[in-house]
């Protein structure tokens, strides 16, 4: 029996889905530093799209995620940081940053291939990806390579012929070569190194104004306008007074001047309502005796000398 057209084509799609989840998932990690030397050596260049260099190396399987290592400068160049913010533009791109530490007199790099190997084998146990492709030639990987196929992961090296180590050429499972022309139509255009710099040179957004809808955020003007604000000294009114020729003349007003001895007078009998005692008319708390009566100290001498005087006669009888 012959199938209906409708039917095969079905099929064929059911194949080609198939396909596409059979498709080996690939890794690319890129020893950015080693990279850079080799491509210094034999090609004298660096603008490299670092996107479709992993695309190149991964061909017809799935590119999942690239990663690439290198070392942050101790003191920071703007090419660095043109170079940096170019990768963190590039899609389905982590970057690992080491550090630089003086021994002796030279400069060596830390941590960069520490986190290498770890990563290779961290994403080969959590079965991340079928094959890993490491961008490097250094020897210093053979046994993190070899941790990796054990764990039933495929491994290819990348590099040039004369910088790769004959331990990685020996435990990889493929060894990808590159020469002068495998570079082809990798390098960035004109217009792209044009584009990066112009980002680059945009201002940063600041958290203020990056914060949704405005939480925690204080506009600059604001604060411009409330400074000016309290900048501003309190005007004086001025009553016009005529002199005899009859020109008005400006004069500050005691309006001001009034009001303060209220407030003064408003907060001393605060002060003694508060405290028990009150000069006011209208007081609803009895002065202190002294307030009341000004003979009221030699009253009290007196009948303290009276008792003195008593106490002496009853002692002498």
């Amino acid at each position: 029996m012959v199938r209906k057209s409708g039917e095969i084509k079905k099929l064929e799609k059911t194949k080609e889905k198939t396909k596409e989840k059979t498709k080996d998932r690939v890794m690319v990690f890129i020893d950015g530093s080693n990279l850079y030397h080799v491509m210094t050596q034999h090609l004298t260049r660096h603008d490299l799209r670092f996107g479709k260099f992993s695309e190149k190396l991964a061909g017809t399987r799935s590119l999942v995620r690239t990663y690439y290592y290198n070392i942050r400068q101790n003191i920071r160049s703007d090419e660095q940081e043109r170079f940096l913010s170019s990768l963190y533009d590039t899609p389905y791109m982590e970057v690992r940053l080491g550090i630089v530490k003086q021994r002796g007199q030279a400069m060596v790099e830390k941590g960069v291939d520490v986190m290498i190997a770890i990563d290779l084998l961290k994403c080969a146990y959590e079965n991340l990806y079928d094959t890993a492709i490491l961008v490097s030639g250094d020897g210093d990987f053979y046994p993190a390579i070899q941790a990796v196929k054990d764990l039933g992961k495929h491994v290819e090296i990348a590099g040039f012929e004369t910088n790769i180590s004959p331990e990685s050429s020996k435990i990889s499972d493929l060894v990808i070569k590159f020469n002068k022309s495998y570079f082809n139509n990798l390098w960035m255009t004109k217009t792209e190194i044009k584009k990066i710099k112009e980002s680059f040179s945009k201002k940063e957004i600041m958290d203020e104004d990056s914060s949704p809808e405005g939480e925690n955020k204080v506009s600059r003007n604001t604060l411009k306008n409330s400074n000016s604000k309290s900048s501003k000294k309190p005007s004086i009114r001025r009553s016009s007074i005529k002199n005899m020729n009859g020109n008005n003349i400006s004069k500050p007003s005691n309006r001001k001047k009034i009001d303060q001895k209220s407030h003064r007078e408003e907060f001393k009998n605060k002060r003694l309502v508060s405290s028990g005692y009150s000069n006011g008319r209208n007081s609803h708390v009895s002065s202190p005796p002294e307030l009341r009566n000004g003979n009221y100290k030699s009253k009290e001498k007196e009948k303290s000398k009276i008792k003195i005087f008593s106490w002496l006669k009853k002692n002498s009888n």
